[in-house]
């Protein structure tokens, strides 16, 4: 999975959803249910399949700066 957090809002959060077919959690605790993550994460967060694309990947961890957020890793 690719992580993402630290979104200024939920709605942005939900966009970037909508926009690579991710997924958004209210807090660490949930998302960890699906993807556990070792470090700290700032919800919302989102969490987005990966690809076996590379550019694709790259092109979305790039998009998130467009909905505020931040790519956290995988």
């Amino acid at each position: 999975m690719l992580n993402f957090d630290r979104f200024p809002s939920h709605a942005l959060a939900e966009e970037f959803a909508r926009f690579t077919n991710g997924t958004v959690y209210d807090s660490q605790d949930a998302s960890d249910r699906v993807d556990p993550f070792p470090f700290q994460l700032d919800p919302p967060i989102v969490l987005v399949e990966r690809d076996d694309d590379d550019d694709k990947e790259e092109a979305i961890k790039e998009s998130v700066l467009r909905f505020g957020g931040v790519y956290a890793g995988t």
